[in-house]
């Protein structure tokens, strides 16, 4: 009887479910464009530079606009925006040296296409007790050349054949 129950009792950890990978995030880089898929995610490493600094303890949220190009391929096209921010697909950690690194997943409805970073926002973690003027970013990524290119999601080959 012992035995019967022992087999009966087989632990839940030796039943292995198949993983889901995530894509790992693309790194944004000043001058180039990266692929990303759609439901894909970006990294990108912002130091925000608030002044005045003293009362700055971290970064509450942060915001990155991006828009597209019109037809023309000169002219932003504000009707084609996207909006990655630390909403709930987004995350950022402390580095270090007023650094923070940035993760943010693109929304699953994201269409394909050339993306160029139009304005970014964040607003800082103060110290409780802060009374002094609202710190201001002095360096924004916008001013720089941020792009990326939403290409299709790559979708693995099921090795099953069809019936």
């Amino acid at each position: 009887m012992a035995f019967a129950c022992a087999l009966a009792q087989v632990p839940q950890t030796e039943v292995a479910s198949p993983a889901v990978q995530r894509p790992q995030p693309v790194p944004l880089v000043s001058g180039a464009c990266p692929a990303v898929p759609q439901g894909g995610a970006i990294a990108f490493d912002w130091n925000p530079g608030f002044a005045p600094s003293w009362g700055v303890t971290g970064m509450r949220s942060f915001r990155l606009i991006f828009h597209q190009l019109r037809d023309d391929g000169v002219n932003l096209n504000p009707a084609s925006r996207l909006v990655l921010d630390s909403g709930p697909r987004g995350r950022m950690t402390d580095i270090g040296n007023g650094y923070f690194h940035i993760e943010t997943r693109l929304p699953p409805s994201t269409r394909l296409g050339t993306y160029h970073l139009v304005d970014a926002h964040t607003s800082p973690e103060l110290l409780p007790d802060y009374q002094g003027e609202a710190p201001q970013v002095t360096v924004s990524p916008a001013r720089e050349s941020f792009c990326v290119a939403i290409v299709p999601a790559y979708r693995p080959v099921s090795s099953t054949p069809p019936e």
